[in-house]
């Protein structure tokens, strides 16, 4: 009978105790610009000359300085494609 008591009430104990849920934040949705110091920069130019996207909008991820003016571009590539004719860019700005 004293076998049945110790094995019954540590039971009793372990299966009766309350675990709490632990709630888990849900992630946030909303999109947070990121902190880039090329963003803070002034450009000569709004919009990538490549690939046309808004650059003070999306943000800039590389630069070029050609003939003394700043420019902004979204990519390496979009740089990399003006750089092969800079002035037919320019031109038509």
């Amino acid at each position: 009978m004293k076998k049945i008591v110790y094995i019954l009430i540590p039971l009793l104990i372990f299966t009766s105790c309350k675990k709490e849920e632990v709630k888990k934040e849900a992630p946030k949705t909303s999109f947070e610009k990121p902190i880039n110091p090329l963003n803070n920069l002034k450009y000569d130019n709004t919009i990538d000359f490549y690939c046309k996207m808004d650059i003070i909008k999306f943000g800039v991820s590389d630069t070029l300085t050609y003939k003394g003016k700043l420019y902004g571009f979204c990519s390496k590539t979009c740089k990399d494609e003006f750089l092969k004719t800079p002035e037919k860019y320019l031109a038509k700005k």
